[in-house]
């Protein structure tokens, strides 16, 4: 669907994690060398579900802001509502796909 669009894109590793405040440094760092590119708190759940019931699963991830450097990037996150109900489609038409 986001080729098809022409939707610039990344497909790659995430690291899930339950614990926000627990993200150190070190951690972050540990999960970069190993290939992870977003970090984000639900999908484990959601695979492990889909694993268990049989069904595919695929994840979208709209990466609102950045936390990789010293200083806190939020990206502009309220200038970008249309990008948001754009990709929203697009999610709901590669579910149709699926």
């Amino acid at each position: 669907t986001l080729e098809r669009h022409g939707v610039p894109h990344v497909t790659g590793k995430t690291w899930t994690t339950d614990a926000l405040y627990r993200e150190t440094r070190e951690k972050a760092a540990r999960r970069v060398a190993e290939g992870c590119l977003t970090v984000e708190m639900e999908a484990a759940a959601f695979f492990a579900v889909a694993w268990f019931r049989g069904i595919s699963f695929g994840q979208l991830l709209y990466a609102g802001d950045d936390l990789s450097g010293d200083v806190w990037n939020a990206r502009g996150w309220d200038d970008h509502e249309t990008g948001r109900q754009q990709l929203f489609k697009l999610a709901a038409e590669a579910v149709l796909t699926l």
